[in-house]
């Protein structure tokens, strides 16, 4: 039995860093208590400025990083070097996936893709320092459920997940997810076109139960890219769901979404369905490979909310292909659909390690990128592109055009009566 530490970064940037836990780590820790470790979770997601006595004594520490986190991953793993440089430290998640040669300076081990076999594996002394590679998880059945009693319930189940950041406060809620991967390939995503693993029905439930039964908790943010994504699969589970009388939330995409899938959901308990929209602008969205039209994100909003369901949808702003004819446009699709739509978030375009655009950004006609990873935030205030049609500082005007009129309610027309969700901008 080893003794092993998982670490979940400051993230300090969100308006709540502890409303969403970090199901990936604590999948990890699910599988090394499965394999006989002992295991603890130091969540320094609050903590600006950590320090070592935030982060409890291991053989093993095990970081999990997007690219926006790798930063402080790498200050932390100094850290421990430092104090305790017997130890080894293990880098998984987004960035180190998709960039493992920026993290092989600063950690012993460098997971790239599913990590649950792989620390298993390390912390066992069969896998040598380095990148360490498996392939997927096939059988995602076969994984623990996330050690959700790894850390004080607070941290877990918050009031914020299930109505979402900056809505106020709700039921307690906690993350699930039913699938890996997403089938499409969309320019910006850091995971684009890869085969989506299905957890069956009987697992996904039964985690649902646990939930229920272990620690009271009825209310879920399904967090799947795709939760409608096979038809078939998304109405058995339906089925399943609705003798529970949970509450939940979910995400797909608009050219999924039909008026059975809706009604199944709705049954089942769902109350508020997301759209990633992106843009209103065709030619974005075809530069983009969202393989979605503006036709789509209509039909599927106006579905969803004719059987009774919240709806959201998620704009970019400063994307590549965007002009100020784009910001005109995504202007006049909220005057459109405002009596639909409940929910905006309004985001500032990422372009992740992993992504097309990152890797080949010519073609998509950027002439810069920003490469200071510590900016890689969706809710950032300036823009981390420029383009061969925009400018960096056009972007910007657009970043600030889009919050403001978002902000100021223009768009709602003559419907003071709705309740309508804003995201502010979010100030460092």
């Amino acid at each position: 039995m080893k003794n092993v530490v998982l670490i979940m970064p400051p993230n300090i940037i969100l308006a709540d860093p502890l409303m969403q836990i970090n199901l990936g780590v604590l999948y990890l820790a699910s599988s090394l208590e499965k394999a006989g470790h002992n295991v603890k979770i130091a969540d320094l997601r609050d903590k600006p400025c950590p320090t070592i006595n935030d982060i409890p004594r291991a053989e093993y520490y095990g970081i999990s990083a997007t690219t926006a986190e790798v930063e402080d991953a790498r200050k932390i793993a100094a850290l421990i070097k430092k104090e305790r440089p017997k130890t080894k430290t293990i880098i998984g998640g987004a960035h180190p996936t998709h960039f493992p040669e920026d993290c092989t300076a600063d950690f012993d081990y460098i997971v790239k893709g599913d990590g649950e076999q792989a620390i298993v594996d390390i912390v066992r002394g069969e896998a040598k320092e380095g990148i360490v590679e498996y392939p997927e998880i096939e059988d995602i059945d076969s994984i623990p459920f996330p050690a959700r009693h790894l850390l004080p319930p607070e941290r877990v189940f918050t009031e914020t997940l299930y109505v979402g950041e900056r809505y106020g406060k709700g039921p307690r809620g906690t993350s699930i997810i039913s699938s890996r991967n997403c089938p499409f390939s969309c320019a910006f995503c850091a995971n684009p076109s890869r085969k989506v693993r299905f957890r069956s029905p009987e697992n996904f439930l039964a985690e649902v139960k646990e939930c229920i039964q272990r620690h009271n908790c009825t209310h879920f943010k399904i967090v799947d890219d795709n939760f409608t994504l096979k038809k078939d699969r998304t109405l058995k589970m339906c089925y399943y769901l609705k003798p529970l009388k949970i509450k939940f939330r979910c995400h797909t995409r608009s050219a999924l979404f039909d008026d059975e899938l809706a009604e199944a959901i709705q049954k089942a308990g769902c109350e508020e369905i997301s759209f990633g929209a992106e843009s209103a602008d065709q030619r974005v969205l075809d530069l983009l490979k969202k393989k979605e039209t503006v036709e789509d994100h209509r039909r599927a909003i106006r579905i969803a909310k004719e059987h009774g369901l919240r709806t959201k949808a998620y704009f970019m702003v400063a994307t590549p292909g965007e002009t100020d004819e784009t910001i005109e446009l995504n202007k006049q699709f909220m005057f459109d659909m405002a009596k639909w739509l409940d929910k905006w978030t309004i985001s500032v375009f990422c372009p992740y390690p992993g992504s097309d655009i990152y890797k080949n950004p010519r073609k998509y006609g950027v002439i810069w990128m920003e490469k200071d990873w510590n900016r890689y935030w969706l809710y950032e205030d300036q823009s981390l592109i420029a383009t061969n049609e925009t400018s960096w500082v056009d972007f910007n005007r657009h970043i600030k055009e889009m919050r403001e009129f978002f902000l100021s309610n223009k768009w709602k027309l003559d419907l003071p009566q709705k309740e309508t969700y804003v995201t502010p901008l979010i100030v460092r």
